[in-house]
């Protein structure tokens, strides 16, 4: 199991270069190791974060209330990824590609 997290300059932001950069780390996680969790963390109102996490495949898991992120205490959602999450997501875009006229 591991934990995700990013950081992005907001010169860079609303690129999805983000997006980008954590589905080739998920592909990397599940492909060429045996991890077989991912999880990562988002404060509520950090929009732009769980939304990059939702793309990437990322399903939310909870909330927790009064938790501590780096130095601060707040509400943050808890995201999570399984190894059988990327296998299905996978082929759903293979199926995809693979569909004539597309």
């Amino acid at each position: 199991m591991a934990k995700v997290a990013f950081r992005l300059s907001s010169a860079c932001q609303g690129k999805r270069l983000m997006t980008e950069a954590l589905v080739r780390a998920v592909t990397f996680c599940f492909e060429e190791t045996e991890l077989q969790r991912l999880w990562a963390d988002a404060h509520i109102q950090n929009i732009a974060s769980y939304k990059t996490l939702e793309k990437a495949g990322f399903k939310r898991e909870g909330l927790i209330r009064g938790g501590k992120m780096v130095n601060t205490y707040c509400d943050y959602y808890l995201y999570g990824m399984i190894k059988a999450d990327y296998i299905e997501i996978s082929q759903s875009k293979s199926a995809l590609r693979d569909k004539p006229g597309k």
